[in-house]
């Protein structure tokens, strides 16, 4: 078998969408993938805000969520299992400097041996010029 990851857009509305991620890993650490592509949704938002963040990962693995650009910035590691919410103070920005895509990518660090597993689910808000006057 290989290392599988799967990800699937659940909801893509006006202003809102929804992300899941599931990877199964029996070989080696996930590499940098990109796992949010704004093309991939309609409208395109230039980039996303991160409102919240479901999360179940074996425990020999870390993700590290990334915004993607000319040198990625980490968003966030995740171990464990957990959810956080970030719609206090207006959810997670895109802070990447030059190059940056809009783009969410992940990784993983940790493998060392057998099957370990993850799954996530994003809720996301598109930023810019999208859904403008939607709630």
């Amino acid at each position: 078998m290989a290392n599988s990851l799967v990800t699937q857009i659940i909801t893509d509305g006006p202003r809102n969408a929804t992300v899941k991620v599931t990877g199964v890993l029996d070989t080696s650490d996930l590499s940098v993938t990109t796992i949010v592509n704004p093309a991939s949704f309609v409208p395109i938002p230039p980039q996303f805000r991160i409102y919240h963040l479901d999360y179940s990962i074996s425990d020999q693995l870390e993700l590290q969520l990334q915004w993607h650009a000319t040198a990625n910035v980490v968003i966030l590691p995740l171990a464990g299992r957990g959810r956080m919410s970030f719609v206090d103070f207006g959810g997670l920005t895109n802070n990447a400097g030059a190059g940056k895509t809009g783009s969410i990518d992940l990784l993983t660090t940790g493998w060392a041996s057998g099957i370990q597993i993850f799954s996530l689910v994003l809720e996301l808000v598109k930023e810019g010029n999208v859904g403008v006057g939607v709630r």
